[in-house]
């Protein structure tokens, strides 16, 4: 019994008729993904737009310029920036070997 479920097991399959299934599959796929990525833009678009209407700009962006002016001078947040820019630079000439 095993020899001839070995034969049957080890005989290669006859090829299945596709009639276009698996270009349908991948079309719809691509519908899908691209209907994702439109709403997704659109959620962002309505987001930013909603925010640009309803935030106070002009105090936000005071509050930044004293924030930065603040992190600017602050020792440790330029080791830190400058660690990240060396890794970076580091990476991209290594990846280059």
């Amino acid at each position: 019994m095993t020899d001839e479920l070995d034969i049957l097991l080890l005989r290669p399959l006859p090829p299945v008729a596709d009639d276009g299934f698996s270009a349908h599959v991948m079309a719809r796929a691509n519908m899908h993904r691209r209907l994702r990525f439109a709403a997704q833009a659109a959620f962002v678009i309505a987001g930013l737009v909603l925010a640009f209407l309803l935030l106070p700009l002009q105090a936000v962006g005071l509050e930044l310029n004293f924030i930065i002016g603040q992190v600017a001078n602050s020792a440790a947040v330029s080791m830190a920036v400058a660690a990240i820019i060396l890794t970076l630079v580091f990476e991209s000439q290594f990846s280059r070997i």
